[in-house]
């Protein structure tokens, strides 16, 4: 039985009992939005959502030109075999339900990664999320540290605590090599 996703359309909502609830998505709170987050990787300047998407590729080895396209080609069947990050093709490592990525997957190392540019350039966002008791993507699913996860752990454990889940991405982009302490992947 799936859950019926509610979307609360408004910067933030109000528990009953009056706790404050951040809306990290395109119709909450445009600022923790990863379709409205621009940021600058490999040259050019996108959203979050756009760089994460378009760094998919799917059967067929191709790769979308937008966060459209990717998400057009999942909806129709195509199945995403790759991560094409920078000069890198990278695998998927996908959950054990198949319906997402875990938690060390490059693409996800990716978007906690653009995230953490990003927030590193606007470090007043999360004096502004220190105000909220707690923070909501209702377009999360089985995604495994959407946007409201990324505030969440920026404003109990500050900015950099976010340096440590993409570390093996950033030794291979930046030396050409995977981080010691990984087991290669498949």
């Amino acid at each position: 039985m799936t859950s019926r996703r509610i979307v609360i359309e408004a910067s933030f909502s109000r528990t009953p009992d009056g706790k404050t609830i951040l809306q990290c998505h395109s119709r909450g709170d445009r600022r923790f939005s990863p379709f409205c987050c621009f940021v600058d990787a490999f040259r050019q300047t996108q959203s979050i959502e756009n760089h994460y998407q378009r760094a998919k590729v799917f059967n067929g080895e191709i790769l979308p030109r937008d966060w459209q396209q990717a998400k057009h080609f999942k909806k129709s069947g195509l199945k995403q075999t790759n991560w094409q990050i920078g000069p890198y093709r990278l695998p998927c490592v996908t959950n054990v339900d198949g319906n997402s990525f875990t938690l060390d997957d490059f693409g996800i190392q990716f978007y906690i990664a653009l995230w953490h540019k990003y927030l590193l350039s606007n470090k007043s966002l999360i004096a502004i999320a220190a105000q909220f008791d707690d923070y909501e993507d209702p377009f999360k699913g089985s995604f495994p540290f959407c946007q409201a996860d990324v505030i969440r752990q920026c404003v109990h454990k500050g900015i950099d605590s976010l340096r440590p889940m993409y570390a093996e991405l950033h030794c291979l982009l930046k030396h050409g090599r995977l981080w010691p302490r990984q087991t290669p992947r498949p």
